[in-house]
């Protein structure tokens, strides 16, 4: 049986061509890296379309684009407390291809919650900060308190009356309230939504008495004077509402902060992973892309890959202490 000749002489230019990579030090994912992105990505969204995290992935989704030369395709995934579409992205092959946008709930307080989580802060590597998040308190229109202190007395003198909403089960929403109860000794029913957006329609109806909220979804309620605000949940006062104290103003024992990032399976590559920093942290640092986010109650924050891994493994210590302390479950 004879071979082809110009199978032979294609079969050894590899050959020779690898070798010559192997000598010179680089190897052929190295090779096929330097080629990233050659298709389209996919960015997990962990909640539905319509509140602060699905507005940052589509921020950055749409910026991303024109600076990779693909395309970045937005996928609402919600459910579990965000490990539904975790436990989609930590599956994927670590090629850089399936992308998250990452909250503190995904990766530090949702685990703890399960006893046998989908994913896990250890199935990820953190690409990039987009940054911390203020998180605003809101009440149902006709709910007669003024000020964070005077929703607690009120909760304290009707115990089991009153209830609250979050956007799922394991969300920082949920776990600010669940700490302000441990404090106060107080009792109110937590009542969980998938995604900000129904949550709000129910506390707009009159359904639920309270939650935490993100800017995007809340201020225009605010502004139209169908919720009241109490709090925000952030190191200071936002801008845009400079008359609304912060909670550590009231209870400066809770001072926890939640944070949005992107992350990628664990095992992609370095190069994959620096190169995805670098173009992120550079977005972050044009005045617009600020300034959207500081609209949205958001502060940009660009780290390094390094830095935000030490973070992200500080948080979940701190928070995965607090959910077993609070006594709190998922089921």
């Amino acid at each position: 049986m004879t071979q082809d000749k110009s199978h032979t002489i294609t079969r050894r230019r590899v050959l020779q061509a690898s070798a010559s990579m192997m000598a010179s030090g680089l190897a052929w994912p190295a090779f096929a890296q330097s080629k990233y992105p050659e298709r389209p990505l996919k960015l997990v969204v962990p909640y539905p379309a319509g509140a602060m995290t699905d507005s940052l992935g589509r921020l950055l989704a749409d910026r991303l684009r024109p600076v990779l030369n693909q395309p970045v395709v937005v996928e609402n995934r919600p459910g579990a407390g965000t490990l539904l579409g975790a436990s989609q992205v930590a599956k994927s092959p670590p090629d850089g291809y399936s992308l998250i946008v990452a909250t503190s709930t995904t990766l530090a307080i949702s685990p703890a919650m399960y006893l046998a989580p989908p994913a896990v802060a250890s199935d990820f590597v953190g690409v990039a900060m987009i940054g911390s998040v203020s998180l605003l308190l809101v009440t149902r229109p006709d709910f007669a308190a003024g000020s964070l202190a005077e929703l607690v007395a009120a909760v304290r003198k009707e115990p089991g009356r009153f209830n609250y909403a979050s956007p799922g089960i394991g969300t920082m929403h949920h776990l600010l309230i669940e700490m302000i109860n441990a404090q106060e000794k107080l009792k109110a029913t937590h009542v969980p939504y998938q995604g900000s957006m129904a949550a709000l329609t129910d506390l707009l109806s009159g359904r639920v008495d309270f939650m935490f909220i993100d800017p995007v979804a809340g201020m225009p309620q605010i502004q139209a004077k169908k919720v009241n605000v109490l709090a925000v949940a952030a190191p200071q006062r936002m801008p845009a509402l400079p008359q609304v104290p912060t909670v550590a103003e009231t209870f400066p024992a809770i001072d926890v902060q939640a944070w949005q990032s992107i992350a990628v399976a664990r095992g992609t590559p370095d190069a994959i992973v620096n190169r995805l920093n670098a173009e992120i942290n550079k977005l972050l640092e044009t005045e617009d892309v600020r300034a959207t986010l500081l609209k949205w109650g958001a502060t940009a924050n660009p780290m390094s890959v390094s830095a935000l891994n030490a973070l992200i493994a500080k948080d979940e210590k701190r928070f995965s202490d607090l959910v077993i302390s609070l006594g709190l479950k998922a089921n």
